[in-house]
């Protein structure tokens, strides 16, 4: 009788927390930098363009990389640039865009209060383009 009661008051709590620890953990701490950058932004353009919007959208092939639809209003049907993202930051690698790889881009932004600064170039092969811009959520 006494081991009965030692198991039930010892061995059947130490096994329910034992079951209970295996449990699988909420990743709910875990934030995805490129969550903040995602939408439709108004844009405001230094260069030679008008104003006009993006979208950004997460890339699929890389967990760090979103894509900039309509980036120096190439078009949504044009090959768009990809840029990586690090805390509030964005960098555009040096890359072709369009679908014909006429133009290369690089450059960087900031991302502060839903609002990105950025600072980029545009080589369309026959002018440097050095623009800064504004996105901002509508």
């Amino acid at each position: 009788m006494k081991i009965k009661k030692f198991f039930y008051l010892v061995f059947v709590p130490v096994i329910a927390i034992a079951i209970l620890s295996c449990a699988e953990e909420d990743n709910d701490d875990l934030i995805d930098d490129r969550d903040k950058f995602l939408g439709t932004w108004n844009v405001n353009e230094t260069c030679t363009r008008d104003s006009y919007s993006v979208e950004i959208v997460k890339d699929p092939s890389n967990s760090s990389q979103v894509i900039i639809e309509n980036f120096w209003l190439i078009g949504y049907h044009e090959k768009a640039p990809y840029a990586i993202v690090a805390g509030n930051n964005i960098t555009i690698p040096k890359q072709q865009m369009c679908n014909n790889g006429a133009n290369e881009v690089s450059g960087g932004g900031t991302l502060s209060k839903n609002k990105i600064s950025w600072n980029y170039t545009v080589n369309d092969g026959a002018d440097l383009y050095t623009c800064s811009a504004t996105y901002e959520k509508p």
